[in-house]
């Protein structure tokens, strides 16, 4: 947090905000419970170090990519067309509820 501090004071500024909200979370979680954080991949390596911090790196379930279909390529680089969702669970007894989909041809 200190090496942000005189760097990318923004970013500083959303984390600490994100641990204000993440905090009081784990609590009202049921021993069964998952929590899911949607973040872009400037942020997220951040994010998980807190999630690991406060739900234990024990109950981190996965990372998720998904990409997005609507946007472009930056003709100066890689364009941003993908975001992050962070799962952990509140303990190892968390609950899964599989989905099912049928599957699109298209």
């Amino acid at each position: 947090m200190n090496a942000l501090r005189g760097t990318q004071p923004r970013l500083l500024a959303y984390l600490s905000y994100m641990v204000e909200r993440l905090l009081p979370m784990k609590p009202i979680l049921k021993p069964t419970g998952s929590i899911y954080l949607h973040c872009d991949p400037t942020a997220s390596h951040y994010l998980k170090v807190m999630m690991d911090a406060i739900f234990g790196h024990e109950n981190f379930r996965s990372e998720i990519t998904w990409r997005r279909t609507n946007s472009h390529n930056d003709s100066k680089g890689f364009g941003q067309v993908r975001d992050l969702i962070l799962s952990s669970s509140k303990t190892s007894a968390r609950t899964w509820n599989p989905v099912y989909v049928p599957h699109d041809e298209k």
